[in-house]
C-alpha cells in the first residue's frame, strides 16, 4: 500500500491510498515504474485523498426514503430507520456516507486527522484525555 513521496513538496497517491511503506509494499515506487492515480503539490491534499480512497466503491450504508412522512424523509441505515431529514438533501446524505466511511476505517480517519493538522489533533487529544479520565472513575 502506498503513496510515493519523491520530494517533500510533491507527494503522490498510489492506487492503494496510503503513504508508501516499503515493508508493506516492496518495490512499489515511482522509481520502479509505479504510476500514481493522483499527484498533489500539498501533503495535506495527498493525505485527504489517501483517507478517501477506501470509501470509493464502498457500499453506501445510509439512504433516504423517497417517501416523506410528517417528520420529513426517513434516513435509513442499512434499511433501518435511524432519523429524518426535513428536506430530501442528497448532498447531506453524501456527506453522512463519507463520514461513515471514515469512522468505519480507523486508518482513513487517522490520515484525515493528519491532513487536518495541529488544531484538529489538539481537539482529538482533549477528547481522548477526557474519555480516559472518565474511564478511570
Amino acid at each position: 500500500m502506498g503513496a510515493c513521496v519523491p520530494a517533500p513538496l510533491s507527494p503522490t497517491l498510489s492506487r492503494c491510498g496510503s503513504f508508501h511503506d516499503p515493508k508493506e509494499a516492496p518495490g512499489e515506487s515511482l522509481e520502479t515504474g509505479h504510476q500514481p492515480i493522483a499527484m498533489f503539490l500539498r501533503r495535506e491534499a495527498a493525505l485527504a485523498a489517501a483517507a478517501a480512497m477506501p470509501a470509493t466503491g464502498r457500499r453506501l450504508r445510509y439512504r433516504l426514503s423517497p417517501d416523506a412522512d410528517e417528520q420529513g424523509f426517513p434516513i435509513l441505515l442499512e434499511g433501518v430507520q435511524v432519523g429524518h431529514m426535513r428536506y430530501f438533501d442528497e448532498e447531506l446524505l453524501a456527506g453522512l456516507n463519507g463520514c461513515d466511511a471514515l469512522v468505519s476505517t480507523p486508518r482513513s480517519l487517522a490520515l484525515l486527522l493528519d491532513a487536518a493538522g495541529g488544531l484538529a489533533l489538539e481537539h482529538v487529544e482533549a477528547i481522548a484525555v477526557a474519555r480516559l479520565a472518565g474511564a478511570e472513575r
